[in-house]
Order: structure tokens, then sequence, then C-alpha cells
């Protein structure tokens, strides 16, 4: 896991404190994505002892550089291989994860919930299972049964950010403008390097003013979100200026 700092206010909102990512700079050599591939592919033929890593590494590529369908190919490859419910789980997981990058919300709901009946005993992937279901039916407007799905990655891991800002997303659902206001901010707190609960929190506050008498610093909190998403941005501009320097080296 990258390293972390606390980012802490100074002023009458000094009980807001921000935690912001520090990227971790890869060792060795950089490649390029076709690099990458013609690598991985010329392992896939020699190295059977390797090939669980191999078609993983694959599958992660594929995705990364928006070859879902050839991914998903890699993924059915692996679960083919397995008996292992937990790692069933982690493939089910990870394909609904690739239907969510194509917009196909649908389809990611039902490998969830795939993954979901295995009931997985890793707490990563069974804190992610719940999130993305229940980021999954907000986009149907299904906020209600979302709620409940990001109540429980919460409670499985109270440190991670997303489930925050998808629970704020199905309480504004509901009518909770303050409850979905104070998760957004709590998502922000969690992990100020992803601005899309802070985007969240600004659109609601223009479409809510109600939420002011409710929380009459509201304003102040929000500039201090504003200043930690601000600061973590400069941080992985200047992380991804040095990567970019090593690769013209």
């Amino acid at each position: 896991m990258p390293e972390q700092f606390v980012l802490k206010g100074d002023t009458m909102q000094d009980d807001l404190s921000f935690r912001i990512p520090i990227p971790e700079e890869p060792k060795g050599k950089l490649i390029s994505a076709e690099e990458a591939e013609k690598m991985f592919l010329a392992k896939l033929k020699k190295c059977e002892n390797e090939l669980e890593n191999t078609l993983w590494n694959l599958a992660i590529l594929y995705s990364r550089t928006g070859r879902q369908e050839v991914a998903m190919n890699y993924i059915t490859r692996l679960m083919a291989n397995t008996d292992d419910p937990e790692k069933k789980a982690h493939y089910f997981m990870n394909i609904g994860q690739m239907m969510e990058q194509i917009h196909n919300y649908q389809a990611a709901i039902t490998f969830y919930r795939q993954a979901f009946s295995l009931e997985p005993v890793n707490s990563e992937a069974w804190y992610y299972i719940n999130n993305n279901l229940g980021y999954c039916l907000n986009h149907f407007s299904r906020y209600e049964e979302a709620e409940s799905f990001c109540r429980a990655a919460i409670k499985i891991d109270p440190g991670r950010h997303n489930a925050y800002k998808n629970l704020g997303i199905s309480l504004e659902g509901q009518g909770q403008f303050t409850e979905a206001a104070k998760l957004y901010i709590k998502s922000v707190q969690a992990n100020a390097a992803n601005p899309r609960a802070l985007k969240q929190l600004e659109e609601l506050l223009a479409r809510h003013d109600e939420v002011s008498t409710d929380i009459p610093d509201i304003q102040a909190q929000l500039e201090k979100c504003r200043e930690a998403v601000g600061l973590a941005q400069r941080i992985q501009r200047g992380f991804e200026d040095r990567l970019n320097n090593r690769a013209n080296e």
C-alpha cells in the first residue's frame, strides 16, 4: 500500500483531517503496454509453472488498455483452472469491474452477485463486492437497496473512501441531503486523492441550500475539502512528471 500522510486543519474545522496517499514509484525499467504484452505472451508459451500469474497479468494489462473482452477471456481461463471459491469470487468481482469500465452496470451487478454468493473470506474482496454492488445499484436509482451494501462495506473496512461516497449518493437519492453531505466529506477525508466525492458535495450544496441550516460551517468544510483535493492532485502531477522523466531518460 502506498504511504500516506494526514493533512490536519488549523481553524474552527480543526477536527477535519485528510488522508493523502503518496504514490510509490515502480522499480526497474519502465516499459510500454505493447512491450509488456509481448513479454507476458512469450512467458505464457514457455512458463507453465507461472501460468496463473501470467494469465492474471495479461487480464490486468488488457483491462487497463481498454480491451475488456480480451481480458475477460483470460479471467475465464483462470476460473476454469480452479475450484477454489475464494479465487472464483475474486475473478467474478474483476469481471464485474470490467463491465463497469464499459458502462454495462446491469452485467456488473450479475457478476458481483455471483461473487457475493461465494462469500469470500478475504476482507478486501468482500469490501469491494459490497461497495461495487452499491455503486451499480445507485446507477439504477435503487437507492435503498444500494444503501445496505454500502453500509456493509463500511463495516468491513471503515478506512476506505469508496463506500462513504456511494452511501452518500444512495442517501441523497432518498432525500437525506445533510447526511449525504457528511458522507461526501468523510469520503474526501479518507482519501483526498479521489476527487469524485468533492464533486458530489459541490453539486449537492449547489442544489440544496437547506444543508447550510443543519451544518452552519459547511462552506468552510467545503473549502478544506477543496484544499486537500488540490494538494493531492499536485502530488499526483509531480509523480507523473517524475515517471515521464524516467521514461525519457
